[in-house]
């Protein structure tokens, strides 16, 4: 008699418990804290091309070889870098964008997806592709840029963490 109160029992505070409906949490995500958008005119004396860039970020020229120059823009505080290669156009604009394009495809067998955008700017005459890679790729974005006669860009963006999709995975 004891045990069957106590089934009873239990069974009533299992539903007076269940009184109000089931709502899922909502996904989580993680915390960015963004610094305020401020760019400002960057131009090195000697540079081929000037840019705007984000006053939170630092370029550095790493080095020159005849009509090619590399370049570090830090971001200190997103602990990444973006890799810049310039490179004067001499009629050989397609080899420079299947260069570009090879680079991207060395990431083809580690990314889950590879979007990618043209680049179209016709009133400052400059066109290119943005690539951004999904899954556990060393950089999650690629670009060029070129005005088709004189200057081509090249940019790859690195974080200081090794590369892990699962982590990030909803």
């Amino acid at each position: 008699m004891k045990r069957r109160h106590s089934t009873i029992l239990l069974v009533a505070w299992l539903f007076a418990g269940c009184a109000d409906e089931a709502v899922p949490k909502p996904k989580g995500w993680p915390r960015l804290d963004l610094p305020e958008q401020a760019h400002s005119a960057w131009r090195e004396e000697g540079a081929p091309f000037a840019a705007e860039v984000p006053t939170y970020a630092r370029i550095a020229q790493r080095k020159t070889d005849g009509d090619t120059r590399w370049y570090d823009m830090r971001f200190a505080q997103q602990r990444a870098t973006m890799h810049l290669t310039y490179t004067a156009v001499h009629d050989d604009l397609p080899a420079l964008i299947e260069k570009a394009h090879g680079f991207k495809e060395m990431h083809q067998s580690k990314a889950a997806r590879i979007k990618s955008d043209r680049a179209l700017h016709p009133s400052i005459a400059y066109s290119g592709s943005l690539f951004n890679l999904e899954g556990d790729v060393a950089t999650p974005f690629v670009f060029y840029l070129t005005d088709s006669t004189d200057h081509f860009l090249y940019g790859t963006l690195y974080f200081d963490t090794r590369p892990n999709a699962d982590s990030l995975r909803q």
